[in-house]
């Protein structure tokens, strides 16, 4: 085709990293750089992402086409009305065999090696960092605790999950839903995308009833993998904030309250 014919830019909200939203007279796509073209071509097959319309190589990037979806985000009330399709949602790619093939190359399907290993690229980011609202006596502890934890962590069978799921990466068309932004997808524990999903954006009362149409029982080994990888997540995010000189003061509060197993701060 024809450059000239189409205008690039950057998507208006900046949420999808190394991504371009293509237009010309007759069409709109999205072009992503940097991805797993056959995972996202499946992403796309089981609709749980929109559609790969080409992909290929260029100055030895990969990149996709996907069909550009003009969406609004869900919020808090639509997730509170929608608990049995978000669990159909999560179960569609945490349960797709061709999905965990892909991501299972050069990765570990350990549980308990899978968990270590984040604990220890949290703990090098965490060493890392000089600033002062890190090294604490309390986010000291804190971390250790969130160290020891992750040790009495019930294992269970890793699965592909969406490293982000907050509003921002979630589009609704109509009654449909979409994902964007599966850059960071990989095998992990399933409360790593559901654990901080429920955490963000459910009440506690209704998570017995997310549960029932996920198809597990809400015992206490289900609800600390929850808290943990909410807490996890917390601090990880409180890391990114400081090596990029913003404020993490709300993550830091969250990560504590995860990790005492408490309600999110901002719900």
């Amino acid at each position: 085709f024809q450059m000239s014919d189409w205008v690039i830019a950057r998507p208006e909200d900046g949420q999808q990293k190394n991504g371009y939203v293509a237009q010309s007279e007759a069409y709109t796509v999205f072009i992503k750089f940097d991805v797993p073209v056959a995972v996202s071509q499946r992403l796309g097959e089981i609709e749980v992402a929109p559609r790969v319309l080409a992909s290929g190589s260029a100055a030895g990037r990969a990149y996709v086409i996907q069909e550009y979806i003009a969406g609004r985000y869900p919020d808090w009330q639509w997730f509170a009305d929608h608990l049995s399709l978000m669990a159909t949602f999560f179960k569609r790619f945490h349960d797709d065999q061709k999905l965990a093939t892909l991501l299972s190359r050069n990765a570990t399907t350990d549980y308990h090696e899978h968990v270590a290993s984040e604990v220890m690229q949290l703990e090098t980011c965490f060493r890392s960092l000089d600033a002062g609202v890190l090294h604490t006596p309390a986010i000291t502890s804190a971390f250790e605790r969130l160290k020891a934890q992750s040790k009495r962590l019930q294992p269970v069978d890793l699965v592909p999950i969406h490293a982000d799921p907050n509003t921002k990466n979630m589009l609704l068309t109509g009654s449909k839903l979409l994902m964007v932004d599966w850059g960071d997808m990989q095998l992990s524990d399933p409360m790593r995308d559901v654990g901080l999903w429920l955490w963000w954006y459910v009440a506690k009362e209704q998570w017995h009833d997310f549960f029932v149409d996920f198809g597990q029982q809400m015992e206490d080994c289900l609800v600390d993998r929850i808290f943990w990888w909410a807490a996890r997540t917390s601090f990880a995010i409180a890391l990114w904030h400081v090596e990029h000189s913003y404020d993490c003061t709300a993550f830091l509060k969250d990560f504590v309250a995860a990790l005492n197993k408490e309600d999110n701060p901002h719900f």
